[in-house]
C-alpha cells in the first residue's frame, strides 16, 4: 500500500484495533519515560528511533480521529478544503467518562446504594436503617455537594455529626492545608473547576456492631470526577481524578454516651487518590493529571488504570506521585 495511502489502511478502519493499540502506545509511553529517567541520571537519552515509532503509531490514530489534539470540549467537526473530517477532541465534555471504568457508574447519589436494613447484634432494623441513612448523608456532604468539593464550605458535613464530634472536625479543616484532610471530604485545587456533570460512584456499605451503644456502617467507595479545561485532551484520564476511601461511620446511642456525644462520628479512614495532580495533592486537594502533564511529575502508576477504579482490590497508597 502507497504510504500516502495511509488513510484507508484496513488496520485504521477496524475500532477492536485501534484501541488495542492505543492500549500498547500508551504503555509503551510509560515504559520508555522509566527508561529516560534512569537514563538520564548516566547522561545518556531515550532512543530517537523508539520516539519515532511510537509517535509515528499516534500519528496514524490522530488521522483517523481517535487521538485529538484541538481545544476540549471542541465536538464539532471541522469541514476541510479535502471535504474529510478534521480530527477532533477525543474527549466529550457532556460525557467525560466514556473511555474511562466509569463509564457505566451511576451519578453522584444513585450510585450511593443503601442495603436493605436487618437486626445487627443489640440494633434493631430501624436502627440500622438509620445508620445507613446517616452514613449517605455524610457521603454525599463529603464527596458530592459541590459547595464542600468546588467552595471548600464543609459545614454542612460538620453539622450531620454529632456535637462533641464537630469540634474535633472544625480542627481539621482550620486552613492549614493537611494532605491527609482530603480522606475526609474531597476538596478540588482552588483554580480548578468541575465540568456540569455528577460525579461517577461505585461502591459498597455494611452495617456492624461495634461497642456497646456503637453501631459501625463500614463503606468502600471510588469517586471519580471530571474537570473542566482549555488544554486540548487527548486521554480522557487527563481530566478524571479517582478518589477511593474506606470510611468507617458510628452512630453512638445509649445512656452509655452523654447527650452531646450520641449521633454519627467519624471512624478509621484511609484512601488515595489517582490520576491527579501530584502538587496539589500534598496540601490535600486533587486537581487534574493534565494540569502537570508538561512538567511530567508523577511516576507512572504501579497497575493499569482499571485498577483504580475497582473498590475491590487492595487499597494500598500508590497513587503515581513520586514520596
Amino acid at each position: 500500500m502507497d504510504i500516502g495511502d495511509i488513510d484507508n489502511h484496513p488496520d485504521l478502519r477496524d475500532e477492536k484495533w485501534i484501541r488495542d493499540a492505543n492500549r500498547r502506545a500508551r504503555r509503551e509511553i510509560r515504559r520508555r519515560r522509566r527508561k529516560a529517567r534512569w537514563r538520564a541520571r548516566s547522561g545518556k537519552v531515550v532512543s530517537a528511533v523508539a520516539l519515532v515509532a511510537i509517535a509515528a503509531l499516534l500519528f496514524g490514530l490522530y488521522r483517523q480521529g481517535v487521538l485529538g489534539f484541538g481545544e476540549a470540549g471542541n465536538t464539532a467537526a471541522a469541514p476541510t478544503t479535502t471535504g474529510k473530517v478534521a480530527p477532533v477532541a477525543r474527549v466529550d465534555p457532556e460525557r467525560p467518562f466514556e473511555g474511562t471504568p466509569a463509564a457505566g457508574w451511576a451519578d453522584g447519589a444513585a450510585g450511593i446504594v443503601v442495603p436493605e436494613a436487618q437486626p445487627v447484634g443489640e440494633f434493631s432494623a430501624e436502627q440500622v436503617a438509620d445508620a445507613y441513612q446517616r452514613t449517605k448523608a455524610a457521603l454525599i456532604a463529603s464527596r458530592l455537594d459541590r459547595k464542600a468539593v468546588e467552595g471548600h464550605d464543609v459545614s454542612a458535613f460538620i453539622d450531620l455529626f454529632a456535637e462533641d464530634q464537630q469540634e474535633h472536625l472544625r480542627t481539621d479543616f482550620d486552613g492549614t492545608h493537611d494532605p491527609e484532610v482530603s480522606i475526609v471530604v474531597t476538596r478540588i485545587a482552588k483554580g480548578q473547576q468541575l465540568l456540569p456533570v455528577e460525579p461517577k460512584v461505585s461502591g459498597t456499605m455494611r452495617a456492624e456492631a461495634g461497642e456497646e451503644g456503637e453501631l459501625v456502617v463500614r463503606t468502600n467507595y471510588v469517586v471519580a470526577y471530571a474537570f473542566a479545561t482549555a488544554l486540548p485532551v487527548v486521554d480522557p484520564m487527563e481530566i478524571v481524578s479517582v478518589v477511593r476511601v474506606e470510611a468507617d461511620y458510628l452512630v453512638r446511642s445509649g445512656n452509655r454516651f452523654r447527650p452531646a456525644s450520641r449521633g454519627l462520628w467519624r471512624g478509621a479512614m484511609k484512601g488515595f487518590n489517582y490520576s491527579i495532580a501530584c502538587e496539589a495533592s500534598k496540601t490535600g486537594f486533587i486537581a487534574p493529571w493534565i494540569t502537570e502533564v508538561a512538567r511530567r511529575s508523577g511516576d507512572p502508576a504501579e497497575h493499569e488504570r482499571e485498577y483504580y477504579f475497582d473498590h475491590t482490590k487492595p487499597l494500598g497508597t500508590e497513587d503515581g506521585c513520586p514520596d
